[in-house]
C-alpha cells in the first residue's frame, strides 16, 4: 500500500476541497411518525415496527466550515483547467482570507442493516444492527499559512492538527418504559465490533528557518488498526536502512489482511417528561462507551528533522498530467516530508466514543394541535472534534398518513436549513430528509463549493 502519510495528507485536502462523526438525523427528533428517533433518545421508542432490511435508515453526510472553492481555483495557465491554492498565481491574501483559525471537516455514515421493535416486558423494545463510520479532520490556519507563505516568516507554530477515522458495527438492544403518565425513560446497550481505526495527532509543531532548510520539531503520533497489517518504511523494509536510534520512518501500510481488531461497549440513556398538557421536555446522552483496539500500529515523531520546502507546486508535462488530482498527489508528497514519524511497534489502544448530549422541548399549539414547535440543543463531546448545535423545528401532521418538518439550526459551521417528509400509511412508512439542505454554487458531481455542509437520509419500514 502506498504512503499512508502522503495519501492521508492529499486525501484530507482533497476531501476538504470536494465534500464537507457518525451523526443522527436531528430533523426526526420531533416527528411523531419517525420510528428511528430513538437513536437520539431511547425514551422516544414508542411504537412497534419492522425495518425493511438494508433500507430502514440510511444517513450520509458531511459537516464543515470550508469547501471546494477554498482550495481549488480556476487557472489561467495553458493546460491547467483547475489548480490548487499552492499555485503562485493565487495570492496568499486571497487564499488565507477565506480560512478559519480551525478548519474542520466531518464525513459520516449511519447505515441500518436491520431493525425491529416490539412490545414486551411492560414497555417497548428494539433490536438494531448498524454500520457507523465517521472521519473527523481539524486543520489549523497556521498549517496553511506555512504552506502558502513559506519564507515569509522565519518561524511558524502549528498546534492542534488532528485526523481521526473510526468504523464499526453496532448491535443495539433498547427498552423504553412509561414510569408515570408524564414520565417515560429509556436505555440501550450497544455491543461494538471495530472494523478500522486510525488517529493522526499533532499536538504541537515548531518550524524554524535554518539556513536554506526548515528545522522541524514536532509532537506527532499515529495509531492505526487496519485489519492485520504492518508499517512499511520510507527507505524500504531492509533493516540495514533503518536508523537504530529512530526506527523505521513510516511510509505506508503493508501485509494487509482482513480482521476485526476492535471490540467495545456503549450505553444510551434518555427521558421525556410532560410538564404541561401541551409542553414536553426531553434529555438524553448517547454513545457513552469505548472500543478497545488490538495490534495497533504505533508511530511518533523523533526529535528534530529538516524539510527542504514545498517543491511540487506545478505538474510538468501535457494536459493529461495536469489534472487536479495529480497536483494534490504532488502536494501530498511534500506534506509527507513535513510530518516525519517513526515506528513504535504494536500495542493496544482504548478509544472512547463521541458521546452526544441532547436536550429538547416541544410545544403543541393550543389553537391547532396538529402543529408543534420544538427546540433541540445538541452537544457532541469529542475533544478537538467537539461541536454544539441549536435547532428550531416546526412540524405539522394535518392527516394521519402525512407529516412534514421544517427546521433551522446554527453551529460553528454556520446556519443550515433542514426538513423532513414522512408518509405513514397502513403497513408502510417512507421518509426523506435532510438536516442540511444544499444551497449555493455546485461543482461536479453536485459538490457544494462554498461549505461542505450537507446530508441526506431516507428509509422504509413497516409499522406493526
Amino acid at each position: 500500500m502506498k504512503s499512508i502519510l502522503k495519501h492521508t495528507a492529499a486525501l484530507l485536502l482533497a476531501s476538504a476541497a470536494t465534500s464537507a462523526a457518525a451523526q443522527d438525523l436531528r430533523s426526526a427528533y420531533f416527528m411523531q411518525t419517525s420510528v428511528n428517533r430513538h437513536q437520539m433518545n431511547p425514551a422516544l421508542l414508542d411504537s412497534a415496527y419492522v425495518g425493511v432490511p438494508l433500507l430502514n435508515n440510511i444517513n450520509i453526510g458531511t459537516t464543515g466550515n470550508v469547501g471546494m472553492a477554498d482550495f481549488v481555483y480556476k487557472s489561467n495557465r495553458p493546460g491547467y483547467d483547475l489548480t490548487t491554492f499552492m499555485n503562485p498565481e493565487i495570492s496568499a491574501g486571497e487564499f488565507l482570507g477565506n480560512l478559519h483559525d480551525k478548519n474542520r471537516l466531518d464525513v459520516y455514515i449511519n447505515y441500518n442493516l436491520f431493525s425491529f421493535a416490539f412490545q414486551a416486558f411492560k414497555g417497548m423494545n428494539s433490536v438494531e444492527l448498524n454500520l457507523k463510520s465517521s472521519t473527523n479532520v481539524t486543520l489549523p490556519y497556521e498549517l496553511f499559512e506555512f504552506m502558502k507563505e513559506t519564507g515569509a516568516h522565519e518561524q511558524y507554530s502549528i498546534d492542534n492538527l488532528g485526523i481521526r477515522t473510526q468504523n464499526y458495527l453496532e448491535l443495539a438492544l433498547g427498552h423504553s418504559h412509561q414510569i408515570t403518565d408524564r414520565l417515560k425513560v429509556g436505555a440501550k446497550m450497544k455491543f461494538l465490533i471495530g472494523a478500522a481505526y486510525a488517529d493522526f495527532n499533532v499536538e504541537h509543531m515548531d518550524v524554524t528557518m535554518n539556513g536554506d532548510q526548515w528545522s522541524i520539531n514536532a509532537d506527532a503520533k499515529l495509531a492505526a488498526a487496519l485489519g492485520k497489517s504492518n508499517f512499511s518504511y520510507d527507505d524500504g523494509n531492509d533493516p540495514a536502512t533503518i536508523d537504530p536510534n529512530r526506527g523505521g520512518k513510516v511510509d505506508g501500510i503493508d501485509d494487509y489482511s482482513f480482521s476485526l481488531p476492535g471490540f467495545g461497549l456503549a450505553f444510551d440513556f434518555g427521558a421525556t417528561y410532560q410538564v404541561l398538557d401541551n409542553l414536553t421536555v426531553s434529555a438524553s446522552i448517547t454513545d457513552l462507551g469505548f472500543i478497545s483496539w488490538k495490534d495497533v500500529n504505533m508511530a511518533s515523531s523523533r526529535g528534530e528533522y529538516t524539510f527542504d520546502g514545498f517543491t511540487d507546486i506545478w505538474v510538468s508535462g501535457d494536459d493529461e498530467s495536469n489534472k487536479i488530482g495529480d497536483q494534490f498527489e504532488n502536494l501530498g508528497d511534500d506534506l509527507n516530508r513535513v510530518f516525519s514519524i517513526y515506528d513504535d511497534g504494536k500495542g493496544n489502544k482504548t478509544q472512547g466514543l463521541a458521546a452526544t448530549l441532547n436536550i429538547g422541548a416541544e410545544y403543541t399549539m393550543p389553537f391547532y394541535d396538529k402543529f408543534r414547535v420544538g427546540f433541540l440543543y445538541t452537544s457532541r463531546i469529542h475533544g478537538r472534534y467537539s461541536y454544539h448545535q441549536g435547532m428550531l423545528s416546526a412540524a405539522v401532521r394535518p392527516v394521519k398518513w402525512f407529516e412534514a418538518n421544517l427546521n433551522t439550526s446554527g453551529s460553528s459551521t454556520g446556519w443550515q436549513l433542514g426538513g423532513m417528509l414522512s408518509f405513514y400509511v397502513n403497513k408502510f412508512n417512507f421518509y426523506l430528509a435532510s438536516d442540511r439542505m444544499i444551497w449555493g454554487k455546485f461543482g461536479k458531481p453536485f459538490i457544494p463549493l462554498n461549505r461542505a455542509n450537507t446530508n441526506i437520509s431516507l428509509g422504509f419500514n413497516i409499522p406493526m
